[in-house]
């Protein structure tokens, strides 16, 4: 008797405690819908088309260093002032460290604080060899601008200025001041361009409303078990660093290995690196991420969601295996890139070297990375760090003003698609800009399929016309929402 009632006891907790996590997901409700009065403007696609492709042609290949001849980025900024003749005539110019630019156009109201829109102007080196048009060409065919620069980011650019300039045509007139910085060296970190371009103005005692840049991205929800597309905005970015792990062996022959080899060491030691990934957990962007996503998740999704606190156990490890993004969401990634032994194939080097990319989630920092591979590897392999290494980047502030017209731009350009905050994977120049406002956020505003996607530093690098032109109208928009 004592045992049955000990089991309906626990059949009755288990019952009340499923009927509690389901209670807890119906409670989440979508967000009612904000009225608006957006109505797109026509925008002419061709004519954004041509101004891109002529953006594309000028080889704005990154600079190795600052010393070296940058004057194509001369040539590029006189393209931009000639190609918007209207912010060019009201916009102050300022030169930054040689080659990056600031274009501020003053708002009538010097109490609202500037607004600054990023985008840089170098882009990577393109091999012409696979190509299926001059890679600086900005040849316009099929709907799109093929070009290297054509996605990252010079359409970005272009959008922005377009965005701009159609508002001066209408003789619109700001009232917050607009600053147009444009970096030249994001492609290594921007040290020399968004660096110096945000301690610049610091030196003048800028403060900034907001910062846009790229990297926030329009996906389908399916992924995460949502009927819908998701405007991802990105409040934050991971850091980066390259470490180079090291084993140093006698060297000689190959035909008398030793019983270990430097190569084979170090093999191991990458191994070991692939096998003890680390941990899992939840940050405040991913927390504000799924929070903002859960209520439009079908039941399983929002049920999991809803109940994160009590079933983090099992969620932590299932996002970590359902894709490649969801695993860069929740943890700090440790990628083995290069490996380096003997410069012929039957010598036993003195030294083997390999390289492992982190990008590190908030949180955790270069330091902290590099003590969690040391214990993997063991004291044997020698580990350092190459320049450039940066910790994650602070989290923006979602509850700010300028992060809620942010989204109801969004909401309104790209009608009935969800907006949620989101930890920004990859880097940006936006990072160098937390010296001047909290209010730093990365959002895309183009559609694009995967396969165009792996196209940005590939081959055939292209920008579908259609989603320019819907770009545009996001700037367009912005700007209306927040500096009118």
């Amino acid at each position: 008797m004592a045992g049955q009632i000990i089991g309906y006891t626990v059949l009755a907790a288990f019952a009340l405690f499923v009927v509690i996590l389901v209670t807890r997901a119906l409670l989440l409700k979508k967000p009612q819908k904000e009225d608006s009065d957006y109505k797109p403007r026509d925008i002419d696609a061709g004519a954004v088309a041509e101004k891109l492709a002529g953006a594309v042609r000028i080889r704005t290949v990154t600079l190795p260093d600052n010393d070296s001849d940058g004057s194509v980025f001369y040539e590029y900024q006189a393209y931009l002032e000639k190609t918007f003749p209207l912010i060019a005539s009201v916009a102050e110019k300022t030169i930054v460290n040689k080659y990056a630019v600031i274009y501020k156009v003053k708002g009538t109201d010097d109490s609202l604080l500037p607004a600054a829109i990023l985008a840089h102007q170098d882009v990577v080196p393109a091999d012409p060899e696979g190509w299926e048009c001059d890679p600086f060409g900005g040849e316009i065919r099929s709907g799109y601008v093929y070009g290297r620069g054509s996605q990252d980011m010079k359409s970005q650019m272009i959008a922005a200025l377009e965005g701009l300039e159609i508002l001066l045509k209408e003789g619109k007139v700001l009232r917050r001041t607009l600053l147009f910085c444009f970096g030249h060296d994001e492609e290594l970190r921007g040290t020399y361009g968004a660096y110096e371009i945000s301690k610049h103005l610091e030196s003048l005692g800028v403060r900034l409303e907001y910062v846009i840049d790229e990297g926030g991205t329009i996906l389908d929800g399916k992924l995460l078990g949502i009927d819908n597309k998701i405007a991802l905005i990105g409040t934050c970015e991971k850091g980066y660093a390259d470490y180079i792990l090291e084993v140093a062996k006698d060297g000689g022959h190959a035909s008398a290995p030793t019983p270990r080899t430097a190569v084979g060491m170090l093999a191991e030691a990458i191994y070991k690196v692939e096998k003890h990934k680390m941990r899992p957990f939840w940050t405040k962007p991913t927390k504000e991420m799924f929070a903002a996503l859960a209520p439009y998740m079908n039941f399983g999704f929002k049920l999991a969601l809803a109940n994160r606190d009590i079933l983090s156990p099992l969620m932590k490890p299932l996002l970590c295996v359902v894709s490649p993004f969801t695993n860069c969401l929740m943890r700090t990634t440790l990628a083995p890139t290069q490996a380096e032994g003997a410069s012929t194939p039957n010598t036993l080097p003195g030294v083997a070297r390999g390289t492992i990319n982190a990008r590190i989630n908030t949180g955790e920092s270069v330091e902290s990375v590099q003590a969690h591979i040391q214990k993997v590897v063991g004291k044997k392999v020698r580990i350092t760090t190459l320049e450039g290494s940066i910790d994650p980047s602070p989290v923006s502030d979602t509850s700010s003003e300028a992060y809620a017209k942010l989204k109801k731009t969004i909401g309104e350009v790209f009608s009935g698609y969800i907006v949620a905050p989101y930890p920004f994977i990859a880097a940006s120049d936006a990072k160098h800009y937390y010296n001047l406002t909290d209010n730093v956020y990365r959002f895309t505003p183009f559609e694009k399929s995967v396969e165009d996607a792996n196209r940005i530093h590939g081959l055939n690098e292209r920008q579908d016309i259609a989603m320019l032109a819907q770009g545009t109208q996001f700037f367009l928009r912005l700007y209306e929402n927040t500096c009118l």
